[in-house]
């Protein structure tokens, strides 16, 4: 089947950016999208920002959705599923970004055999420069497989995962983008500190981030070797990278990779 009505439950943070992404991407494909929230206010609320169509309930949104995106809280799973399940057949397709509920949990919700994906993705999704981690349920196809690949290919990078990867997956790619506003925060806030303003001192940080990401990503440098480019003998680079290593960096952003891997565990 060829997917071309997307219907999301959750129009919470995660569930917006996605349409946002989509909408970014394409802005026609706002006539393809229906969204349904727990909270009727919430829906309104992206329905107003965006221009995709509010269903009247999860019934209605499952019924006329070739896909159905599920961003709701990993407690609050089953009872979506529960009153959307009759719904499915002759290949309409759920995508779940719930944490902690596996492929194996969601299929056991149904009594028909439904093509059923698990994704991890990052709020970066809502400007098309997204992460997602992309695991397929066993009644998954090829050709099904390959045009759910493509429509979600358009907000990011697809990285298909076993699941029993998506929990450090999650650290990296899933917190990561708060971890790393903790670092911009600082850079910013030392840079008013050494006297910059705060406009110039976040103009500076943002710009250096979005460079030093290009160097790795387009020029595939490695980070030793761009670390060695930057870093002249007694310069000012390696005085400020010797009071990192002082301080710890490697271990503490290593530590809270592990504790974030340790509680996605947790959630399953």
């Amino acid at each position: 089947m060829t997917i071309d009505k997307i219907g999301l439950i959750g129009c919470g943070n995660m569930g917006s950016a996605f349409v946002k992404g989509w909408l970014k991407h394409d802005s026609a494909m706002a006539s393809r999208i229906i969204v349904a929230d727990v909270y009727p206010e919430a829906a309104e609320k992206l329905s107003k920002e965006t221009g995709v169509r509010v269903a009247g309930g999860n019934a209605e949104l499952a019924e006329g959705s070739d896909l159905v995106l599920l961003a709701v809280k990993p407690n609050d799973v089953e009872a979506a599923i529960a009153g959307i399940a009759s719904f499915f057949g002759r290949g309409k397709i759920l995508a779940s970004v719930a944490a902690g509920r596996t492929i194996a949990f969601i299929e056991a919700l149904f009594s028909e055999d439904v093509p059923v994906f698990r994704m991890m993705p990052n709020v970066a999704v809502e400007v098309c420069a997204g992460t997602i981690c992309f695991a397929v349920g066993s009644k998954v196809d090829p050709e099904t497989e390959e045009q759910v690949y493509e429509l979600f290919s358009h907000l990011g990078r697809v990285v298909p995962l076993t699941e029993k990867l998506f929990a450090p997956a999650t650290a990296i790619a899933g917190s990561g983008p708060g971890f790393m506003a903790v670092i911009v925060d600082a850079f910013v806030d030392a840079g008013v500190m050494a006297g910059l303003p705060g406009g110039v001192a976040r103009e500076l940080t943002y710009s250096m981030l979005a460079g030093t990401a290009a160097l790795l990503v387009e020029a595939g440098l490695s980070p030793s070797e761009l670390r060695h480019i930057v870093t002249s003998p007694a310069g000012t680079t390696a005085a400020g990278i010797s009071q990192l290593e002082r301080d710890g960096i490697r271990s503490a952003i290593i530590d809270s990779v592990q504790v974030t891997v340790d509680r996605a565990i947790e959630l399953g």
